[in-house]
């Protein structure tokens, strides 16, 4: 199970505790001195026989309010376990080639007496022009995880690296394929929109035992892992980096098999397209496994644009900490005001406190239905005003689905309207469209018309003004008080126009269907201007005359 703790410093807040306690101890021994006197003078009334509790209700009540601190130290140390999967709406792919350049690499078992670098840059090229539409990364992994060449679409700068990979590129010792895996996952923009997978080419020898943990990230974080395995079982002596001490090395297949094997079995991620893998490089269609993923997403299919990807996420424990934190510190008065000689009976204060006890399991119970969903879609509001769409968008796909499931078809469609609209601040406009066009009848007027109004801007930008003035012309049925979309369907009409006229007139007329009007007229046009251009022409010489003649 996932365990984690994100500010580990904030334990130093219990040091605290250490003072106010010895502070405590010290008053209440003075307390309870002087209450044991005053038990016995007045043991004949109520208060006086309450008063013989006292100690144990002062040292109940300081451990509550201890115990209080406590939980607000630990609720602020956020503290999470356990996982949960976030959709994620992805578009496109990303791969990150990450090289393994140590110098066992430089062993020459690879097929055709190459060295395994050798033949995983050939491997690598190979590749390239077959993935079409496809952002690439490269990165170096030896004794560290350098990122050479960032996400970019230009193929022909990494073919160009291809050739001069070798271990004198990095001066760090050893070998680290986590910390390669690890710098991979950082060339991956945070609020990217693609499917995301990294693909490894070693040999698997490694010196630092990082790769486990590396490969679990990853699938924590909805990213496809796969190890590319070059070289043989054989061992083979190479030399170090001194350039002087004999090592040896071999393809270790099991080695990278039993990784993958114990990230399997965690369980981390809800997505079954999200896994880790080995494949041997020298296996008939091994290319064939990493390049047949890329494919399935550009099939040229409206439906296949975009696909929803699940991210295991840690629970976060804070509401928690807080929620026994407040029952601790209210129970911490409840103490106080407990008589142990009617221990039945409440008074009003006490009824109050245990009110408030309640509270915070009142809100508990409302976090799932549609107060839940409400609740989600307004801190995904949130984080899209504050312009993390990755956040907004994961939000607004998980109320959709709670909602899809409660029957709340008003939330759907108040999620599908938002989940449309952070696609849209993203660039992702066929999917907005998409979101869009799930929009039913049935939803409130306010989300029909900026349905119908967001679809016009959309058509509006990919230049379909026709579908633009209908969508306009839709939104102002639905209210047409609207000054924004009467604009913009004039504006759209007004572009279709000038559209229609262009498309008129590129036609071209041919000679013979003109008649004898618009000849002379052309002639005319033109002898006025070749007797303006003659009358320029003289004027310009007679200038340079008088020019040339005072420059003499």
């Amino acid at each position: 199970m996932f365990f984690n703790c994100e500010r580990p410093y904030a334990f130093y807040g219990l040091v605290i505790l250490i003072p106010v306690i010895l502070i405590a101890v010290r008053q209440y021994r003075k307390i309870i001195k002087q209450t044991k006197k005053l038990a016995g003078v007045y043991s004949c009334i109520p208060e006086g026989r309450r008063m013989k509790h006292l100690p144990r209700i002062i040292i109940t009540r300081t451990t509550l309010r201890c115990l209080a601190w406590i939980m607000l130290v630990f609720a602020y140390a956020g503290f999470s376990w356990g996982s949960y999967g976030v959709p994620a709406q992805k578009s496109g792919n990303a791969v990150s080639f990450v090289f393994d350049i140590s110098y066992s690499m430089n062993a020459d078992d690879a097929p055709g007496g190459l060295t395994r670098l050798h033949a995983a840059a050939k491997y690598a090229d190979m590749l390239l022009p077959r993935m079409e539409q496809t952002s690439v990364s490269v990165v170096f992994a030896k004794g560290d995880g350098v990122i050479a060449i960032p996400l970019t679409e230009d193929t022909a700068v990494v073919q160009s690296l291809l050739g001069t990979l070798s271990p004198e590129l990095m001066t760090a010792a050893g070998t680290s394929l986590g910390k390669g895996i690890e710098a991979a996952l950082r060339s991956f923009p945070s609020d990217s929109a693609q499917v995301r997978r990294i693909w490894v080419f070693t040999d698997g020898d490694e010196t630092d035992g990082l790769l486990t943990g590396a490969l679990a990230d990853c699938v924590r974080y909805g990213v496809n892992v796969s190890l590319i395995g070059f070289g043989t079982e054989r061992e083979v002596e190479v030399t170090a980096g001194d350039g002087k001490t004999k090592v040896v090395t071999a393809l270790r297949s099991e080695k990278m098999k039993k990784a993958v094997a114990q990230v399997s079995k965690l369980g981390l991620s809800t997505n079954a397209d999200v896994s880790v893998r080995y494949i041997d490089a020298t296996e008939a269609g091994s290319a064939l496994e990493l390049l047949r993923p890329l494919k399935s997403g550009n099939t040229g299919d409206e439906k296949n644009l975009s696909t929803v990807s699940y991210e295991a996420k840690p629970v976060e424990r804070y509401s928690l900490f807080l929620v026994l934190a407040l029952i601790f510190f209210v129970s911490s008065f409840a103490a106080a005001e407990f008589d142990p000689e009617h221990p039945v009976k409440l008074s009003a204060n006490q009824g109050l406190l245990i009110f408030l006890c309640a509270v915070p399991f009142s809100f508990v119970s409302c976090s799932s239905g549609k107060f839940g969903n409400a609740q989600e879609i307004m801190r995904s509001s949130w984080a899209w005003y504050q312009k993390n769409y990755r956040s907004a968008t994961a939000g607004f796909l998980r109320a959709e689905e709670n909602a899809a499931q409660n029957n709340d078809i008003i939330t759907v469609q108040y999620a599908q309207y938002d989940l449309a609209s952070t696609y849209i601040m993203q660039g992702e406009y066929d999917v907005a469209s998409g979101c869009l066009k799930q929009i039913t009848p049935e939803a409130p007027s306010q989300i029909r018309y900026a349905a119908y109004y967001n679809s016009g801007i959309i058509a509006y930008r990919n230049g379909n003004y026709k579908d633009a003035v209908d969508y306009f012309r839709n939104a102002l049925k639905i209210d047409g008080t609207k000054m924004e979309a009467k604009e913009n369907l004039e504006i759209a009409r007004h572009q279709q126009a000038a559209k229609d006229v262009h498309g008129t007139e590129s036609t071209v007329i041919p000679v013979s269907e003109k008649d004898d009007a618009a000849s002379a007229i052309e002639s005319a046009v033109f002898q006025r201007i070749r007797e303006n251009d003659k009358k320029q022409w003289k004027n310009s010489e007679s200038e340079q005359k008088s020019e040339s003649a005072s420059d003499y």
